[in-house]
């Protein structure tokens, strides 16, 4: 009888990386092991590959993903060259081990993968205030609506200006980067290393896609669309700074922007938290006012409250412009993509609320609404103000 051929090192390699991944994500499903696991072994991952890859000019991340889906399309046309070449013995080698490789490299990101962004993914959510859930009156929205207003309108006037009156816009990652780090106490993960967060290189597609920035889980980087404001950058950078930390719902990564930005000692960065976070409780005011309203009674109350300074609107105006002009003064051979992007880009957004449902953007919302009624006198107290 014939002896039965040994598995070879590549079968014995993807059998074993199938096999951690399985395990791996089974234990996934269990809170107390996330947790355990992003709190001890996540922030040495974090810091290692923020340290190794921050130095790169552009995004590691990134030029991955294109090799990766140039490898999966050479895969392709090997394997249909493979059915007219299938009798040449070096092709049909070169074709299987080439597939093998790919297989093998599929495994490995896939892990990686795994242990960056699932285990953590699946984790406790992390606490706004003292964690209390309720639900919350209109009145109480509306007070911390306004609240955001007031702060804003006063943090319009302590930015630097020229002397048009335009902000003055400078380099403020070592600002926000502190800020974070100055919340480790409450949130202990927010210590150590932040990387640079690094310009796409397909901001194009970032852009008509309405995406302001993106975290690269497999290798520890984060980047953004170089379209977006100055206005925004602060909070973004605070936001998918709070993913590279293991802060990967939507939601918690905005609250965290909003307590690094507002709580920072760089008046323009707490000129962006509030700003962006206007967007987040207006609109959760207005919805709850159209669901309980017609539309003459929602006009009324919107006219009672405190509106953001004319200073604040024309700053933002010129914030875009300066962006639309930064778009406008480069070719963008892609152009033509813009609607597919869009469309593509809807269908996403879509289906993400869905799947995060209370934890997507907008969920900062209750977070906030939880972090002002923890605060000594809770929501009520912003009546005096």
């Amino acid at each position: 009888m014939n002896e039965r051929k040994k598995p070879g090192g590549f079968q014995k390699a993807a059998v074993v990386l199938l096999a951690l991944i399985l395990v791996l994500n089974i234990l996934a499903c269990f809170k107390g092991f996330c947790n355990f696991y992003k709190s001890t072994f996540y922030p040495l991952t974090a810091d290692f590959w923020g340290r190794i890859l921050g130095v790169l000019p552009v995004a590691a991340g990134e030029l991955l993903m294109y090799l990766g889906a140039l490898l999966l399309f050479l895969a392709l046309v090997f394997s249909i060259l493979l059915l007219f070449l299938h009798k040449r013995r070096g092709y049909k080698r070169f074709t299987v081990n080439y597939l093998k490789a790919v297989l093998l490299t599929a495994e490995s990101v896939l892990l990686i993968y795994t242990l960056n962004w699932v285990i953590p993914f699946r984790s406790d959510i992390l606490e706004a205030g003292d964690g209390t859930e309720r639900d919350y009156t209109l009145e109480e929205v509306r007070n911390v609506r306004n609240d955001i207003v007031l702060r804003l309108n006063e943090c319009a006037e302590t930015v630097e200006r020229d002397e048009s009156g335009r902000v003055i816009y400078y380099d403020v990652d070592s600002a926000v980067f502190q800020a974070m780090q100055d919340l480790q106490e409450t949130y202990p993960l927010l210590g150590g290393y932040y990387p640079p967060m690094k310009g796409a290189l397909c901001s194009d597609f970032l852009e008509w896609m309405d995406i302001g920035g993106y975290t690269y889980p497999y290798t520890m980087e984060v980047t953004y669309n170089v379209y977006v404001t100055d206005l925004y950058y602060p909070f973004l950078l605070a936001h998918e700074s709070s993913h590279h930390k293991g802060y990967y719902q939507e939601n918690e990564a905005n609250f965290i922007a909003f307590l690094a930005c507002t709580g920072s000692e760089d008046p323009l960065v707490r000129y962006a938290g509030y700003n962006e976070i206007y967007y987040y409780i207006n609109d959760a005011y207005c919805e709850t006012l159209y669901a309980m309203k017609d539309a003459a009674a929602v006009d009324e109350e919107l006219r009672q409250q405190p509106q953001i300074s004319e200073k604040v609107y024309k700053d933002r105006m010129d914030a875009r412009e300066v962006s639309e002009q930064k778009y406008e003064a480069v070719s963008h051979p892609a152009q033509d993509f813009a609607p597919a992007a869009a469309d593509v880009a809807e269908v996403g957004w879509s289906v993400q609320g869905e799947v995060l449902q209370g934890n997507s953007y907008d969920g900062v919302v209750k977070m906030l609404l939880q972090y002002y009624d923890a605060q000594e006198g809770g929501i009520a107290a912003l009546k005096d103000r």
